[in-house]
């Protein structure tokens, strides 16, 4: 009778732990990834780089060739309870071969591998809480998220802390959010309580279908920097769209910025700044033609004015990829080694003026390739480093060719050149002009 009443506690025992573990076993777990190895040969990263831009000023005018492999790996794990909840973390391990081990550059990110390896290295990419709001069409992001403009890049894209709300309701889709890009107070000497010195943005975002063939849209951002002792707020404000006509489909969008640039108490500023582009893409043959303008505008006599024309994008979190550019603009697929000739769309105070064409081929179920153009000038000119004969940075050629060894792995080769523009002319070291750069690279890509 007694074995009886244990065998009885122990299946009630057991019984209540089934329960309690059933929201768990509920739960669905998913892993995405990615990992590339790319290695380049080029004399274009042997030039000293400032801040990710080639700078050939007073530099050997035969920079070497420099060679280099670099790796990365992402890791995404989402944990989603039902359709409407899921929790979003994704991480991030880089290293470029040879940097360091054994942790003697620190704990930092973007190394580790050099002989031995042993270093701590776990970027931390996005986490973030993905939720519908039960009986409405909201959805709602709240954490360290990623994030794009609605203007191809140009002004922000990045992984940013905030809350995003947005929903879909008959041809409109909405959204509004609020990001906080730091919080210096902590960090100051003597310290300030957390949210007192702050740079913060808030988006607006609206889209509507006009039909199946167009769509158009309008965004609006404001950027209130509270980090010194006065205030900057600037606002930006766009509008875009994309229209299909028959094979061509053609995009584009215009922006204007204003507001107060205090940042410099010496010379407080009023922001007057506007950026615009218009795209278009066809079937032409077996492949597609492409093509992009791009205007950014710049300021002439940067900090000795009361308004400047300079375009406000965000550091260095954003890049316009459009163009399909690997050295003249920001190359999609650079990893710990970033840079280019434009580097921001604000590109030193001096706004950029860019047109690009490419086509893209497929050849066989596994073979393709691509094939591009672009050429850049400042905007204006700003005496960065003296005046120069003429606003053209340069020419850039590229093309790249893609094997599908698998489904999901993908070996790329690539090569770019640059034709360097007479805004270069007689910079390098005793007057003279730097070597054209060029860059031939070579990926593979892995993807799950």
């Amino acid at each position: 009778m007694r074995i009886n009443k244990k065998c009885l506690a122990v299946l009630a025992a057991a019984a209540c732990v089934a329960a309690t573990a059933v929201p768990a076993l509920a739960l669905e777990n998913e892993f995405h990834g990615m990992f590339r190895l790319f290695s380049a040969v080029n004399n274009f990263n042997a030039t000293p780089i400032t801040d990710g831009f080639y700078l050939p000023e007073g530099q050997d005018k035969k920079p070497g060739t420099a060679t280099y492999i670099a790796q990365r790996a992402r890791l995404m794990y989402i944990a989603k309870a039902n359709d409407d909840l899921k929790l979003v973390t994704h991480f991030e391990i880089d290293s470029r071969w040879g940097d360091n081990s054994y942790g003697s550059n620190g704990t930092t990110r973007n190394n580790g591998g050099a002989i031995g390896a042993d270093q701590v290295n776990l970027e931390t990419k996005s986490v973030y809480l993905d939720f519908n709001i039960p009986k409405t069409p909201l959805n709602v992001k709240l954490g360290m998220q990623p994030f794009d403009d609605s203007f191809k890049g140009v002004f922000v894209g990045a992984d940013m802390a905030g809350a995003l709300a947005s929903a879909s309701y008959g041809k409109f889709n909405s959204s509004i959010g609020f990001f906080r890009f730091n919080d210096n107070g902590p960090n100051l000497t003597p310290k300030v309580l957390p949210g007192k010195q702050t740079r913060d943005m808030l988006v607006v975002d609206e889209k509507y279908a006009v039909s199946k063939e167009v769509k158009v849209g309008g965004a609006y951002y404001m950027v209130n920097d509270d980090r010194s002792a006065t205030n900057s707020i600037f606002h930006t404000l766009g509008v875009n769209g994309e229209a299909a006509f028959g094979p061509v489909t053609v995009d584009g969008f215009l922006i204007y910025q204003f507001g107060n640039l205090e940042s410099n108490p010496a010379n407080r500023q009023h922001l007057s700044a506007f950026a615009g582009n218009v795209g278009a893409r066809a079937k032409v043959g077996t492949g597609t033609a492409r093509t992009e303008f791009l205007y950014v505008s710049g300021e002439g006599n940067p900090g000795s004015r009361g308004t400047s024309n300079a375009f406000q994008s965000i550091d260095d979190e954003h890049g316009f990829y459009n163009g399909n550019m690997q050295l003249l603009f920001r190359d999609a697929y650079s990893m710990t080694i970033d840079n280019a000739v434009v580097y921001t769309s604000n590109n030193l105070d001096r706004g950029v003026i860019a047109g690009f064409v490419g086509y893209d081929m497929p050849f066989t179920s596994k073979l393709s390739g691509s094939a591009n153009a672009g050429f850049a000038a400042v905007a204006k000119d700003t005496g960065f480093a003296g005046h120069r004969k003429s606003n053209y940075l340069g020419t850039e050629l590229n093309a790249q060719a893609d094997y599908k060894l698998y489904d999901n792995l993908t070996a790329t080769l690539r090569g770019a050149y640059v034709i360097l523009g007479d805004y270069y002319e007689g910079v390098a070291a005793n007057g003279q002009d730097p070597q054209n750069p060029y860059m031939a690279s070579f990926m593979m890509n892995y993807s799950f």
